[in-house]
């Protein structure tokens, strides 16, 4: 059989954990899809992973082909654990899609409010309904509740205005905005510049960057063409200054990775950001606050040279490599955390690594550009099956 099996040339995939496979559903219940991924076993979605994509369930055919993702390579059953949530969470984002092309109304839920606003969910996306853009109270009126916490765990019924998957970036609204308010809006959008710095205020927190409102008029060349002043009234002399909300996302928040802005900064918080992006077509306002400061990784990442040995902690283990924390090759103290990253290909064949454990590397490349230093561990031992 083993002589047959090598003369079609067929193999048995080696499986990992994290690794996405493509296959076929050979059975639907209540309790479990079993897929056919051409491993030595069916792969299985079950329990915790079988819930998370309940509301797909009744769209799924015996037949269907899917992607999945490889949650255990082999179970006490020797079966393939699968999830399905990252298929899920395509379908939702392209459903959110459609529904703003199509301008639909969609339910949400009311889970958190800040200042700025509502955070809502839909079916386990997280959107932002800002509060100048909630129009229905709890009574029914057309007018913003006087407090926003009465909202938690209410249905809304809210519009999608953006959506983009890449930046994870779901804003709602109530409200539809009158063609005066969208000319203006439009309007004051069109006289903010690309890489200019504006004072403003952080007017909602998201799990995706913070909203900041920008004082058209504190800084820059929208001064009443003069920097540092503010345009006054003619009549009573007074500053006069328009506000605009843009999006700060979290990529543009610090150098550094930042896990959770609420750690970070809260509604009311003062601060400089940049004008980074803005679309006129869409209404959107991009701004960086990292953009502000130099990328401290240019300076760290020239005390590192190709084939440099170094030394550090294995910081986090994913499907695709290993990262780890580097010190200072003399001095051994860490450099503001600075992680290079060892990738899967050149793990060595029955070596595993640990949270914590100290190895020792070699520089491979530094790109700056990407922010990225990769690395090759130093193999002090002969590996097995070395002649």
């Amino acid at each position: 059989m083993a002589e047959l099996l090598a003369s079609t040339g067929y193999r048995i995939p080696a499986l990992r954990r994290g690794q996405e496979v493509s296959g076929k559903i050979i059975s639907i219940s209540p309790f479990e899809i079993l897929i056919d991924i051409g491993a030595k076993s069916e792969g299985l979605v079950y329990g915790r992973e079988l819930a998370a994509v309940g509301d797909l369930i009744e769209q799924f055919s015996v037949g269907d082909k899917v992607d999945a993702q490889v949650i255990f390579p082999e179970n006490d059953a020797g079966q393939v654990v699968l999830s399905l949530r990252k298929l899920s969470g395509e379908k939702r984002w392209l459903e959110l899609e459609e529904k703003r092309e199509e301008q639909e109304d969609i339910g949400v839920v009311a889970v958190e409010v800040n200042r700025g606003g509502v955070i809502c969910d839909f079916l386990g996306l997280r959107g932002f309904l800002p509060a100048s853009l909630l129009s229905v109270s709890l009574s029914g009126q057309a007018q913003a509740p006087a407090k926003l916490e009465q909202l938690i765990g209410k249905n809304l019924t809210v519009r999608v205005i953006e959506v983009d998957r890449s930046t994870n970036r779901l804003i709602f609204s109530q409200k539809q905005l009158s063609k005066s308010d969208i000319d203006s809006l439009l309007k004051l959008l069109s006289k903010v510049e690309i890489g200019e710095k504006y004072s403003g205020q952080v007017s909602a927190v998201l799990p995706f960057g913070i909203f900041v409102e920008i004082e058209i008029g504190s800084v820059g060349k929208l001064a009443g063409g003069q920097v540092g002043k503010k345009p006054t009234n003619p009549q009573t002399h007074e500053p006069t200054s328009q506000k605009l909300e843009g999006l700060v996302h979290i990529s543009e928040i610090s150098w550094e990775k930042v896990d959770d802005p609420s750690k970070l900064f809260k509604v009311g918080d003062k601060l400089e950001v940049m004008v980074i992006a803005k679309d006129l077509a869409s209404g959107r306002l991009n701004l960086s606050v990292k953009q502000l400061a130099t990328d401290p990784f240019l300076a760290v990442s020239e005390k590192y040279a190709k084939d440099q040995e170094v030394s550090g902690k294995v910081a986090k283990i994913t499907p695709y490599g290993v990262f780890v924390t580097l010190k200072h090759p003399s001095t051994g103290q860490g450099l503001n955390e600075i992680e290079g990253l060892i990738h899967i290909s050149k793990l060595p064949p029955n070596v595993s690594y640990e949270i914590g454990q100290v190895v020792e590397c070699l520089v491979e490349s530094v790109d700056t550009r990407a922010r990225r230093i990769s690395l090759v561990p130093v193999v002090r031992e002969k590996p097995i099956l070395y002649r």
